[in-house]
């Protein structure tokens, strides 16, 4: 059963004041190279999507960082909702992935303080080389520059591609204009050509989210969840994943 964010505001409303303005005191991150190698001086971006158990967000919705050189992050005054973070380098396709943090809470408890026991991971890849690579950089930049009508060409012609981890880059240059509805179908049709790709897996669960569909970024973050070993990427999954049902049971009121 398809469960909406938007709904579980109604429910959670009166518990929520007080507690929705309440900041994460600090979060932080780690990006690394496709060879598994501390990237330092990637650019960070993180934006919020929606706020408090789905529903609009209000104070600084967007923070930038830059990875020093063990490749790690930081933010702070970081609040609860649905956030979108990406990770660029030159040469690299960007990576991204939405990931909701403290959407619902039990009565009477607070995230003021809170500090994450998890780390988002990100891991750009090298852009591919030839023509392939030359649309993606294209792409990358127009995204990058708030362009989507110049990147739009550049993605249809990328959605004829046969090759999974192309379609997946694309998605990825999808969500970096949080575009889920665009980036989806990619995501998707690299799942068909692969259907043991990570990064696809995690890529539908990202636009899900994006589009408030608990159920479906639940399936989907367990589905990436399985098909990596990764124990920094199993753990800010199996956070998601517990953000999710969280969410999920307060629709069935179980919570």
């Amino acid at each position: 059963m398809r469960i909406a964010l938007a709904a579980a505001v109604v429910l959670v409303a009166a518990m929520c004041v007080g507690t929705s303005a309440q900041p994460l005191e600090r979060l932080t991150g780690r990006v690394r190279t496709a060879d598994n190698r501390p990237a330092a001086d990637a650019d960070i971006r993180i934006e919020a999507i929606f706020g408090f158990a789905g529903s609009e967000y209000l104070g600084q919705r967007t923070f930038t960082a830059r990875t020093d050189q063990k490749g790690s992050w930081a933010v702070l005054g970081f609040k609860a909702g649905i956030w979108v973070f990406d990770a660029s380098l030159p040469g690299h396709v960007p990576d991204a992935v939405a990931l909701p943090f403290n959407l619902v809470s039990p009565p009477g408890s607070s995230i003021a303080g809170a500090m994450p026991a998890w780390h988002p991971v990100l891991a750009p890849t090298p852009l591919p080389p030839g023509e392939t690579g030359e649309m993606l950089a294209e792409a990358i930049d127009a995204a990058r520059s708030g362009r989507p009508e110049r990147a739009a060409p550049v993605l249809r012609r990328l959605s004829d591609s046969t090759d999974a981890a192309v379609l997946e880059a694309a998605g990825r240059v999808c969500l970096l204009m949080r575009d889920a509805t665009v980036a989806r179908p990619f995501f998707r049709r690299a799942l068909d050509r692969d259907s043991t790709s990570f990064r696809a897996a995690l890529g539908m669960g990202s636009t899900a989210l994006m589009q408030r569909d608990v159920d479906a970024a639940g399936r989907a973050f367990s589905s990436a969840r399985s098909l990596t070993k990764d124990k920094d990427q199993r753990s800010y999954l199996s956070a998601a994943i517990n953000e999710l049902n969280k969410a999920h049971n307060v629709m069935r009121g179980t919570f």
